[in-house]
């Protein structure tokens, strides 16, 4: 503290200054209090510095004791350094004995774990699925903390009692007993090799996973009903998901357990299970369909001991509207399922079961395909090969998105069904051909069936109907069948209507072989009447809207064959009614004449001519002219050739004929034309049922398998009644062409 010492006299003359000015009173007190200020400093500064003297001496005397003290403390830490060492290692025990522990308790919890689930796992998984799956998820995840979590939690425990041992804190015996008891529980484990973890559940649960997968697919393979024919609406088939029945829930449940089993490297069993049961499911399915008849004509040696209606008929329809239904709407299904509860193991496991399946329920369908395919097939079935074919076509795409890419029993699917369209394709086209030449040499189908009254051939009909209903029905199935042959044999395709070729062929032949039968005829105004009523059947028949030969054969064909029909009009007005004309000649006859050798030449010409007539007219009773069309060209040919010259010869010389007498002169002109209308009736009247015997058959609103058509193909479209003869060629052709 800073004291300011003022003398006295400063202070006196300071209140002389203040008495000066008037305030003499005021400076009497400040000098006294003043005064009093200093002496209270004095007094303070003079105890400040006693204590400050006493302090200096305290400090003297602390710095000896520390002194002393800083000389005595290496003797003290080398006294309390054994101290300090064990204080450590008893501070170690506390946190190593805590890390030991920790796995330990892990591994106790898991045991709880799989305790607590026992109740659950030994029951059955139907009655609460989904939580028996969760269950042994639990069980799983408890068993991998177990066989995970032993070996380190052991390996704490002795480090523990190792330290233990190191440290001194226990005794020998103790540490002993202690490494003793951890080595013997550590070796009853591994012993053991992980079962005493989960008590045996994993085993026990396995074995309710599989019972259960039988019991799902057991209660959903009831068999289903698939419909008869393929649905018309597209929508329908982009529903299927899965087979008839089977519910998408189900399937679900199949998946869990298929994944479940796939951790523990069990689905062999699974997929073992899995086919047995579709495969009955399957077989179940296709039997209440009526499908299961194909397993039993594996050959076409059994098929060829069956009738061949029933075959190319009832059957082959069956087939064809069965085979679609199955691929696209069953086996489809079956594949989904298939996929979908095995989609969580590799596709290699499960492509094999999906092909055997495959070929226990579909190869069947392909394998009756080639028998058919490879069976005699007589003409009236060809139909049934393009429309196989189609179906086939159909169902192709499909077949590669069930099958393509799986294994060895996939592949053979997919050769079958490569070769049923190949055998398909081959017999179509080699029996096209087969029946062209048939056709053109008249073997087996037109032995001594040419008709004695000039109408039209039997092998007209057949042929015409045939390739009506081929073009109608098939006319692009088979144009496609026969490029595909086509470029099989010479290596390249080809854009053209081989088809369309193979008609005109056809009808070519057929053409040929009418010529041919028309020489036959001892008259040949009969023959030409047999090449008026076939051409007249020709065209037609191509000329019908619903024929479906109009567009085959092409306008140029219809042109010449009008030619040829009139050009044959005109034979037969040559070799019938042209050598009438010579008895109506006025050569060496007189009409103004008297002499009796002209009026006995012009009566013996009018005999003779008469009598011809009527020869001409008796044996053309029993001729006969199919179309109305036909017989009005012919009374309209004869009638303009043989009437105007009648009638002139009847008008110049009636004078030379005896008036009123039927001796000379039998007929007027009048008479003729009457006699020649009645004659192209009778031509019609005789020919009422052989007419309606060759109505057009195989119309496009039937079935190309129905019994009607097949008899109408064999009978009616050779004209009607031909007996057991026709049915013989037809047998005959068909071993024949195979």
């Amino acid at each position: 503290m800073k004291v300011s010492f003022v003398d006295r006299e400063s202070v006196r003359e300071r209140a002389v200054e203040l008495d000066s000015s008037g305030r003499g009173g005021l400076a009497i007190r400040l000098v006294h209090r003043e005064g009093a200020n200093l002496l209270a400093s004095r007094a303070t500064f003079k105890g400040i510095v006693e204590k400050t003297k006493e302090v200096e001496l305290a400090l003297s005397r602390s710095t000896i004791r520390l002194q002393n003290m800083a000389e005595s403390l290496p003797a003290l830490q080398v006294v309390l350094k054994p101290l300090q060492a064990q204080t450590l290692v008893m501070n170690g025990i506390g946190s190593k004995i805590d890390r030991a522990t920790e796995p330990g308790q892990k591994v106790l919890q898991a045991f709880e774990i799989v305790k607590n689930l026992e109740r659950i796992l030994i029951g059955e998984p139907r009655r609460d699925f989904w939580g028996y799956i969760a269950s042994m998820t639990q069980l799983e995840e408890a068993t991998k903390t177990l066989s995970h979590g032993c070996e380190p939690a052991f390996q704490w425990l002795k480090e523990t009692v190792s330290f233990l041992a190191q440290s001194k804190i226990a005794d020998n015996y103790r540490v002993y007993r202690l490494n003793d008891r951890i080595d013997k529980a550590f070796q009853d484990i591994k012993a053991e090799e992980g079962s005493c973890f989960d008590m045996g559940l994993l085993q026990i649960s396995l074995e309710n996973l599989k019972k259960e997968f039988q019991r799902i697919l057991v209660d959903y393979s009831v068999p289903a009903s698939l419909p008869q024919e393929m649905p018309d609406e597209r929508s329908e088939l982009d529903q299927v998901s899965m087979p008839p029945g089977f519910p998408l829930a189900a399937a679900d449940m199949l998946q869990a357990i298929v994944e479940k089993l796939d951790h523990h490297k069990a689905t062999d069993s699974l997929l073992e299970i899995y086919e047995e049961s579709r495969r009955v499911a399957i077989k179940d399915v296709l039997k209440k369909l009526g499908a299961n008849v194909y397993w039993y004509y594996p050959s076409h040696k059994e098929l060829e001991k069956l009738p061949a209606d029933k075959v190319h008929g009832e059957m082959v329809a069956s087939w064809s509207q069965h085979v679609e239904v199955v691929c696209k709407i069953l086996f489809k299904g079956e594949y989904n399922l298939c996929s979908r509860v095995f989609s969580k193991i590799e596709k290699a496991k499960w492509i094999s079961c999906w092909g055997n399946l495959g070929s226990a329920g579909f190869v069947p369908f392909l394998v009756f395909g080639e028998a058919v395919a490879s069976s005699r097939v007589a003409p009236e079935n060809y139909s049934t090969l393009p429309y196989m074919y189609d179906v086939m076509d159909r169902c192709n795409d499909t077949i590669l998105e069930l099958f393509e890419g799986g294994g060895s029993a996939c592949e053979e699917i997919l050769l079958h069904a490569r070769e049923v369209q190949k055998k398909l394709v081959a017999k179509a086209s080699k029996n096209m051909s087969k029946f062209i030449q048939m056709v053109a040499k008249g073997e087996h189908l037109c032995d001594g069936e040419l008709p004695p009254q000039g109408t039209r051939s039997l092998l007209c009909s057949y042929v015409m109907n045939y390739a009506g209903y081929l073009a109608r029905s098939d006319g692009p199935t088979l144009s496609k069948m026969m490029r595909i042959q086509k470029k099989t044999e010479t290596g390249v395709e080809s854009e053209e209507d081989f088809f369309a070729t193979a008609v005109h062929q056809m009808v070519e032949a057929l053409e040929k072989r009418l010529i041919e039968g028309s020489t036959t005829y001892s008259h040949k105004s009969l023959g030409s009447i047999f090449l008026m009523n076939n051409y007249r059947y020709m065209i037609s028949h191509v000329e019908e809207e619903d024929s479906g030969l109009r567009h085959v054969m092409g306008d140029q064909w219809h042109r010449d064959m009008l030619v040829k029909l009139r050009q044959q009009m005109k034979h037969y007005q040559r070799d019938t009614w042209v050598t009438m004309l010579e008895f109506l000649k006025r050569d060496g006859v007189q009409v103004s004449s008297s002499k009796g050798a002209s009026r006995e030449l012009a009566r013996q010409r009018l005999r003779i001519f008469t009598q011809a007539f009527d020869e001409i007219c008796e044996k053309h009773a029993n001729w006969q002219v199919a179309s109305e069309d036909l017989r009005a060209d012919v009374e309209v040919a004869v009638g303009q050739m043989l009437i105007p010259a009648y009638t002139n010869f009847f008008q110049t010389f009636k004078g030379l004929l005896e008036q009123g007498s039927t001796k000379h002169c039998k007929y007027t002109p009048e008479d003729i034309e009457k006699k020649i209308e009645a004659l192209t009736k009778e031509l019609a009247s005789k020919n009422l049922d052989v007419h309606s015997a060759h109505g057009s058959c195989l119309q496009a609103d039937s079935s190309p398998f129905s019994d009607v058509n097949i008899k109408a193909m064999a009978h009616k479209g050779f004209g009607g009644d031909c007996g057991v003869g026709a049915e013989e060629n037809m047998q005959r052709y068909a071993e024949h062409i195979n």
